[in-house]
């Protein structure tokens, strides 16, 4: 056995290539998927409180794809940790051996680096095509359930992700015989057609996040408008801004990912961004869940507080207690506040009439 590394494996045996790449790809991996089990544990655990009879069909829906993404997000976090801890024996065995024979053939005919090679590709479309039916779902309710909206925001996502299914399937079979010219070919085309598919889904995603918060905000400055009254601004910016930050996650990832990916090499990146973005694509929506329901339950021990806190007092006139419930109670739904308001102001009007006697 010759001691000098052949020029075709130079850069693949290195102790970077074989040791300190995998452990940092695998840190990083499990230090997002360790957030996410907790997060989704959040989840689960405040979603299993009874719904009221109009949200308990998107009560399910929202619960169902949760849970079908983190089941896909474990079963790509287990299928990368052997992709690597293999690739690492593989390198590692013949840096110790010098044997290239192993090494040649897991680069060329290794059946069960394909299988995990196509098994990751397919989950990551899967993970970005649930995530985007939640999010598109919850878009086309936000905006009044308008097919005009729904409709193009589908078609979009289902003519992108056919377009990732076809990359990763395209891409699989070119792996499979790498000396055959036409496989890498259309090894290429599918690596063409996944870029193109990351861009595109970046850009839907950002809009989908772009359209729910701003359709949020118009609401509230509508409702300003036409009532003349500020309704809860501080409640309408948490909303918006929880839509946003989460929002805004998938597509961060997925930019840096593609800069580090076409503009360095493999040698120069600290980790592989590609598979964070994808666990990503889980993280994010179920932290706009977990982030507004945590929001709505302090809004509702808020409520709570605040009728301990007006019943304890003593009601001089049966009026003032009327107003002293509708302050407590005008601090949810705008819509309910303004109809409360214009209550207030009835009564108010009443009290003065009394008075006035």
């Amino acid at each position: 056995m010759s001691s000098e590394i052949p020029e075709e494996f130079a850069g693949l045996l290195t102790v970077d290539r074989s040791i300190i790449y995998p452990i940092s790809n695998l840190s990083a991996l499990y230090f997002i998927y360790g957030f996410y089990v907790l997060l989704f544990g959040i989840c689960v655990y405040m979603m299993r409180g009874r719904q009221q009879d109009n949200e308990h069909l998107n009560h399910n829906l929202y619960l169902s794809l949760t849970v079908v993404l983190f089941v896909l997000s474990t079963v790509f976090v287990a299928a990368k940790t052997v992709e690597e801890v293999r690739r690492s024996i593989f390198l590692f065995t013949t840096l110790q051996t010098g044997d290239y024979e192993p090494l040649l053939n897991y680069l060329t005919i290794d059946v069960t680096k394909t299988v995990i090679f196509a098994l990751l590709n397919i989950v990551a479309v899967l993970m970005n095509i649930a995530a985007e039916l939640m999010l598109i779902h919850r878009c086309y309710l936000i905006w009044g359930s308008k097919k005009r909206v729904a409709v193009p925001l589908l078609t979009a996502s289902i003519l992108i992700n056919a377009v990732g299914l076809v990359s990763a399937i395209a891409q699989t079979i070119g792996i499979k015989d790498p000396d055959d010219e036409s496989t890498i070919v259309l090894f290429n085309d599918g690596a063409t057609a996944g870029f193109v598919y990351n861009i595109v889904s970046v850009v839907i995603n950002s809009v989908l996040t772009l359209l729910t918060a701003g359709r949020i905000w118009w609401i509230h400055r509508q409702v300003v408008r036409i009532h003349g009254m500020h309704i809860n601004d501080t409640l309408i910016s948490s909303v918006s801004r929880i839509i946003l930050e989460s929002g805004v996650l998938y597509p961060a990832f997925a930019i840096v990912s593609l800069i580090t990916t076409n503009t360095t090499t493999m040698h120069a990146m600290p980790f592989d961004f590609w598979a964070p973005m994808v666990l990503i694509a889980g993280v994010a929506p179920t932290l706009i869940l977990v982030r507004a329901k945590l929001g709505k339950n302090v809004k509702s021990l808020q409520i709570q507080i605040s009728d301990i806190h007006f019943s304890s007092r003593p009601a001089p006139r049966g009026d003032d207690s009327v107003l002293s419930r509708t302050q407590v109670y005008s601090t949810g739904n705008p819509y309910m506040m303004a109809a409360e308001f214009q209550g207030e102001g009835s009564e108010q009007r009443f009290v003065d009439e009394k008075e006035a006697r």
